[in-house]
């Protein structure tokens, strides 16, 4: 008798999940904050395309276009960057705005989601599946 063969994630059915997990642009000017939720990601399963700390950091790491959806904090450097919402609004890229701040955006981004600081891993966890779905399957034990 054969041992049965392992089941992929692309195999099992009615699965939309891809075998690598998605990549997560951080763009937060606040180091440790930064860390925090770089930490969070790989604990949750998610890969660290890149941080960024200021807008033109942001702006290199666009440009090499290694990543599934963005966390925004809506406040760098002092100043809310709409025209970089907008950007990653045009492209179609999935992103969400972090924040700890109560003031509304602007009401072009009103329906970008919203993380709120400080925030939970359960939080995050809930936020990024709804952007990019869940992460990848773990390995599935096929005996």
């Amino acid at each position: 008798m054969r041992d049965p063969e392992p089941i992929s994630p692309a195999k099992v059915e009615g699965a939309d999940i891809s075998p690598c997990p998605p990549r997560i642009l951080i763009i937060e000017d606040e180091l440790l904050i930064a860390l925090m939720i770089t930490e969070m990601l790989r604990d949750l399963g998610y890969r660290v395309s890149g941080v960024a700390h200021t807008i033109p950091m942001a702006t290199r790491e666009f440009a090499k276009r290694n990543y599934d959806a963005v966390l925004l904090d809506i406040n760098i450097g002092g100043q809310y960057h709409a025209r970089t919402a907008d950007s990653l609004a045009k492209s179609g890229t999935p992103f969400a705005f972090v924040t700890g701040y109560d003031y509304l955006v602007d009401p072009r981004h009103e329906n970008v989601p919203i993380l709120q600081k400080p925030f939970t891993s359960a939080h995050l966890r809930a936020l990024l599946e709804a952007l990019v779905g869940p992460r990848a399957l773990k390995q599935v034990d096929a005996r």
